[in-house]
């Protein structure tokens, strides 16, 4: 046995394939005796994972059974890269939904916020992304088979009319295009708090309108995401039955040749999120979800995944492995072609090159946050927004490290001028900022609670415009930038800001505040002279002649 293939077998004995194809097989009613690797992963979330487990029995008999029927047509059928893609948007949008769904479905939001977050958003991301791609998947494959012509239809009721009109009519009999096109045109009114939607759409040019409680729309939403599984798990089914007839060409280093050598890379404890390359380093990158977060288990099964990746792509210089998942922060491992050449070709040993990664600083494994914390607590956690007569407060962000409370802010003052009044302001948000509670981070812990943060960072601007929120001289938008610290020292260099920028604001310190401010009006000048080859005032750590001597700031 070779190398790569004791690679193999080490990474692929993680799971057992068998256990997974009993509990298709008896889902499905089906005798699958062998799966094609790249599909293991989509039929074991459609037996284990919630709500995939829901897919609609007869919506995947529709689907399996016809897709077969048009094989055993007697003409050549050819899934070539254009319709396999099709299959992959459709796929991938189901997952994203799914997730959506997941996160979403059970937050306790009031029914209009509900509507507008969630199920408006959802319906038309499963009609639109997943449906349509997914139709038009198999459209293309009756195009092969039938004298009319399929290929030139891209929009929703149009594939469903094909569908229908071949056999196809369990796939689209829950997709209702009058709500899709009521959604899409903004015909949507909320009535009794949102309880109740009207929907307002046009059909023969006329103008109709049809009503939905919030629950009722809720299970359409459920009706069709149910169909959209059955579907995908038909599909997936009739795909491995029949993979002769996929023709990917994975040396071309495409979407599609990338999709299927992550989906072959994928095991239900690992699963590969996307591959793309960098041109300008000649790089790969591979992203992966791993279960086990174990230092020692992470590294191992970097190492196997950079020769089975380098045995199917052996011309990239670079090759960078990445983990993460809900409790670990993103990990890596980057490999040149020669180490992964000499590891799979034992032309030196695997301790020896795996030391040369750690001595070249190619290695950053985190170690699992293991913090007895809430993971739906902190998923669902929002901070609060302020608002009085003259200011408001909004987009806080936590910037927190393990032993320092820290948060950042926009603060909006409208056009008041007077320094005075600014301070005032500043003052008072920071009274109320400062106790404004945070929460922990599932990967890598924080300080977080009620306590008073240890620092704030402010963006003080005018007017709360979609643009002009760069901290920039002539962002006229722009007051100043405030830097609190609890105990009157920054830990910041420049704001964060490049020198560049920095430089050019005015700097003044008052009381636990460092303050830039973008004019400089507003900032006290100092009569002391200051020594050329004194510290600058502006905290860059360079002498005053070699930094903003002559600029009119400090002198």
């Amino acid at each position: 046995m070779d190398f790569l293939d004791a690679s193999r077998q080490w990474y692929y004995g993680n799971f057992n394939s068998g256990d997974i194809l009993e509990k298709v097989n008896n889902a499905i009613s089906r005798n699958i005796v062998v799966c094609r690797p790249e599909l293991i992963c989509i039929l074991a979330d459609m037996v284990s994972k919630e709500p995939c487990v829901y897919w609609n029995r007869e919506v995947f008999e529709a689907t399996e059974k016809n897709l077969q029927n048009i094989v055993q047509q007697g003409k050549p059928i050819i899934i070539d890269e254009d319709i396999f893609e099709l299959f992959l948007a459709g796929y991938n949008t189901y997952m994203q939904i799914t997730n959506v769904i997941n996160d979403l479905s059970g937050v306790n939001d009031s029914p209009a916020m509900k509507n507008r977050q969630y199920r408006i958003p959802t319906y038309v991301s499963i009609v639109e992304g997943c449906m349509t791609n997914l139709y038009r998947f198999i459209a293309l494959l009756l195009n092969q088979i039938s004298e009319k012509d399929y290929a030139s239809t891209y929009k929703l009721k149009p594939l469903c009319e094909i569908l229908n009109k071949n056999g196809f009519n369990a796939l689209t009999d829950a997709v209702d295009i009058n709500i899709r096109n009521a959604i899409n045109h903004g015909g949507i009114l909320f009535r009794e708090d949102g309880k109740r939607i009207d929907f307002h759409y046009t059909e023969n040019r006329r103008s109709v309108s049809c009503s939905l409680m919030d629950y009722e729309f809720e299970q359409l939403i459920n009706k069709v995401y149910d169909m959209a599984s059955a579907i995908v798990l038909g599909i997936t089914v009739f795909l491995n039955n029949n993979w002769n007839v996929i023709r990917v060409n994975g040396s071309e280093k495409s979407f599609v040749a990338f999709s299927l050598f992550g989906m072959k890379l994928s095991i239900p404890t690992i699963r590969c999120r996307y591959i793309s390359e960098v041109p300008a380093c000649n790089q790969l990158n591979a992203v992966f979800w791993i279960a086990n977060s174990d230092r020692a288990y992470i590294s191992q099964t970097a190492i196997q995944l950079a020769m089975l990746i380098y045995s199917e792509y052996n011309d990239f210089d670079k090759y960078l492995i990445s983990f993460s998942n809900e409790r670990l922060a993103n990990s890596w491992l980057r490999f040149t072609n020669q180490e992964v050449y000499d590891m799979m070709n034992r032309k030196r040993e695997i301790p020896e090159v795996f030391k040369e990664v750690i001595n070249n600083k190619e290695v950053v494994i985190f170690n699992p946050s293991t913090e007895q914390i809430d993971l739906q607590k902190i998923k669902y956690f929002r901070f609060p927004n302020y608002q009085s007569d003259s200011y408001k407060i909004n987009q806080i962000e936590d910037a927190s490290l393990t032993d320092r409370k820290r948060l950042r802010c926009h603060l909006y003052i409208g056009n008041i001028s007077s320094k005075e009044e600014i301070m005032a302001i500043i003052r008072e948000s920071i009274e109320w900022l400062k106790t404004v509670k945070n929460v922990d981070s599932p990967t890598i812990h924080r300080k977080n609670g009620e306590m008073e943060a240890d620092s704030l960072y402010i963006n003080v601007y005018r007017y709360d415009a979609r643009q002009n929120k760069e901290l920039y001289p002539n962002n006229q938008n722009f007051v100043c930038f405030v830097d609190y610290n609890l105990t009157g020292e920054t830990t910041l260099v420049n704001g964060s800001l490049p020198s560049i920028i920095w430089k050019q604001l005015y700097h003044e310190k008052i009381g636990k505040m460092d303050i830039a401010w973008r004019e400089a009006k507003y900032t006290i000048r100092h009569i002391s002279k200051i020594g050329v080859n004194a510290p600058c005032p502006c905290g860059s750590g360079k002498k005053f002649k070699k930094c903003c001597k002559g600029k009119g700031i400090y002198d």
